[in-house]
């Protein structure tokens, strides 16, 4: 929590909207952020949502505008916006209430899932940012944290936190290193589809290849450089070439990245890796024995 926020609110805590007249009883906190405190609530007519409460209103009606106009897209992967308020509770003054959207981070779930599944998800993710995409706005701050995975629901996909939406041609206002392609060298800090394309192609590889420690300290040319190699490490020859096109931004919008996607093998690995050469020894060793084997036969009967 920064210096000088509020005090979290303690389960059980009731808030009175002042100008609705609903209560909403907190549940639990479901997570901090730079733009506040995100609840599970329950309202006093048995509505289940989840409170974010901002510091000051200027932040609650920026992002409840921005949850607005993201909502219009067909099957918007945001949470839908229920109410907007303020009470006379010091520990929440501004707060807006979404819809509370399930699931799990998705580096939580990544590691658990089947190659098919990953690659479901994948794409799920990849046409949920076309949804957005088609109300004019990039996501940005794209990060495992800000997508969830409802393991329950047939591997749902949801976004949650709208802070770093941004309309397209406009500067990324909120954005994390790792997933940011203006970090890597790939793309200029703007917001766009290609912008969006790459966060979420350099997201997947991150989630089962650790960054190195010093990271932070190299260049950009050294970071990119090193980015390019992982991505020339990974097993699969399709998906080496579906990565480099989503850093090098020749992907004009998601749909087509998602069409890439699509047609990968449900067998393909994901996870930039080092190739795996063990059957290729297998196979080689069995033949050279086969070989040596059928030669030492040959000779004995030439010499009898």
């Amino acid at each position: 929590m920064t210096p000088g926020a509020s005090p979290r609110l303690a389960q059980g805590t009731w808030i009175s909207g002042k100008w609705t007249r609903h209560r909403w009883r907190v549940r639990q906190c479901l997570g901090e952020g730079a733009n506040g405190t995100v609840y599970s609530v329950v309202r006093d007519d048995g509505l289940i949502g989840a409170m974010k409460v901002c510091e000051g209103s200027a932040q609650v009606a920026f992002e409840w505008s921005l949850l607005e106009r993201v909502k219009g897209a067909a099957g918007s992967p945001f949470p839908v916006p229920q109410t907007i308020d303020d009470s006379d509770d010091p520990r929440a003054s501004y707060f807006y209430v979404m819809e509370r959207v399930g699931g799990s981070p998705l580096n939580g779930v990544w590691s658990q899932l089947s190659l098919r599944d990953q690659k479901k998800v994948f794409y799920d993710i990849v046409r949920s940012l076309e949804s957005v995409h088609r109300t004019g706005h990039a996501f940005c701050d794209v990060k495992p944290q800000n997508i969830l995975v409802d393991t329950s629901r047939g591997l749902q996909v949801r976004f949650v936190d709208v802070g770093g939406v941004t309309p397209f041609g406009r500067a990324v206002r909120q954005f994390t290193p790792t997933s940011d392609p203006a970090y890597w060298g790939f793309a200029e800090r703007r917001a766009s589809c290609t912008y969006d394309v790459a966060a979420i192609a350099l997201t997947i590889l991150l989630l089962e290849n650790a960054v190195p420690k010093n990271l932070a300290a190299w260049p950009m040319q050294k970071r990119k450089e090193w980015m390019k190699r992982l991505v020339d490490n990974v097993a699969e020859g399709s998906w080496r070439a579906t990565y480099h096109k989503a850093l090098s931004g020749a992907y004009p919008d998601a749909g087509s990245f998602a069409e890439d996607i699509l047609r990968l093998s449900d067998g393909t690995r994901v996870k930039g890796a080092k190739r795996d050469w063990t059957a290729k020894l297998m196979w080689a060793s069995l033949a050279s024995a086969c070989f040596s084997t059928a030669w030492a036969w040959a000779l004995f009967f030439h010499v009898v």
